[in-house]
């Protein structure tokens, strides 16, 4: 016999009481979904800040590129300050040039800096045949120079405005200590022989010169014989530098030369004034001492670095204004 199902409340209700759970469980798991998600891209969000530190690096990059392009430029000024240089020329020149070396050396020990005189003449000509880095010279290279020598392109520096003085050995002047410029070109042209001549003691005059060529020469020439070289008394004896004429005419009794100023210290030696004019520095810069002019640094075309280097510091404020200018008896160029 078959058992017939009843329908009972309770037992439908226990049943809604099962599924319950299930179902929350259910609409539990799709609520919270979302939510799962964000926290994974929470912690995930540092992530992107990797990004950003590569691209800073990526910035920096230029910087260190930069770096790297300024080292040879370091290195390039070093060795602009580094190598030797032969300097020759001008002897009136010498004593200021052999300071200013000495200076740029000390400062810049790379440097090897080489300084001689053999005249201004000797130093155009061999800096236009390229045998020396820079040539010193009392006066400018002539238009003649640069056309014999194919130097068209010689640059001349000013270094400073140098003066010459005739001078005597004591023995023979006697008491006179100041020459007018006609008894200078007499006794320089060889028609005033005796010092009694021109006041002095009873003593032949015996003259020293330069080479021909030579700056204080030239300097020399243009004050007394407006320029003409050829004037000067044949016969007398030439000498290659002013040390060389200082030593001489200090040495001979009646003997009478001319100098750059960096040479009247020596006490064997008179100094003459012109007209009553004393070589002295005040009276160059005041512009009544008569001989002299601007001195020159020539370099075949524009200097070399280190020769520029050295030129730019000749010329400098610092070494202008220095006390080599007074200790020497030069006026500054600026």
């Amino acid at each position: 016999m078959s058992r017939r199902w009843t329908y009972r409340p309770w037992t439908v209700f226990a049943l809604l009481i099962l599924l319950i759970p299930a179902l929350a469980a259910c609409g539990g798991g799709t609520a919270t979904a979302p939510t799962t998600a964000p926290a994974a891209a929470a912690t995930d969000a540092p992530a992107p800040t990797a990004a950003p530190t590569e691209a800073m690096a990526a910035t920096e990059a230029p910087t260190e590129a930069m770096a790297a392009t300024e080292a040879p430029t370091e290195a390039a000024m070093a060795d602009e300050m580094s190598g030797q240089l032969t300097i020759a020329g001008s002897s009136a020149l010498l004593p200021l040039i052999q300071e200013a070396a000495n200076q740029f050396q000390t400062m810049h020990p790379g440097a090897q800096i080489t300084v001689t005189a053999g005249g201004s003449g000797a130093g155009r000509t061999q800096v236009c045949e390229g045998k020396i880095d820079i040539g010193n010279s009392d006066v400018p290279i002539s238009d003649d120079e640069k056309t014999k020598l194919s130097c068209a392109d010689a640059e001349m520096t000013p270094v400073a405005i140098q003066a010459f003085a005739p001078v005597a050995n004591k023995e023979g002047p006697g008491s006179v200590t100041s020459l007018t410029k006609d008894q200078l070109v007499g006794i320089f042209n060889g028609t005033v022989t005796n010092w009694k001549d021109v006041g002095g003691d009873d003593t032949d005059i015996i003259l020293v010169n330069r080479a021909k060529g030579s700056g204080t020469r030239s300097n020399m020439a243009k004050f007394l014989f407006g320029g003409d070289d050829a004037q000067f008394a044949e016969g007398a004896s030439e000498e290659d530098n002013n040390e060389t004429v200082k030593t001489t005419v200090a040495q001979t009794p009646g003997a009478i030369s001319y100098l750059g100023f960096a040479y009247l210290s020596d006490p064997d030696l008179l100094a003459f004034s012109i007209d009553g004019v004393a070589p002295t520095k005040a009276d160059i810069q005041a512009g009544k001492w008569p001989i002299g002019g601007p001195g020159y640094a020539i370099t075949k075309g524009a200097p070399a670095p280190l020769a520029k280097a050295f030129l730019d510091y000749v010329t400098s404020a610092e070494f202008q204004g220095s006390d080599a200018f007074d200790k020497l008896g030069f006026v500054p160029a600026k």
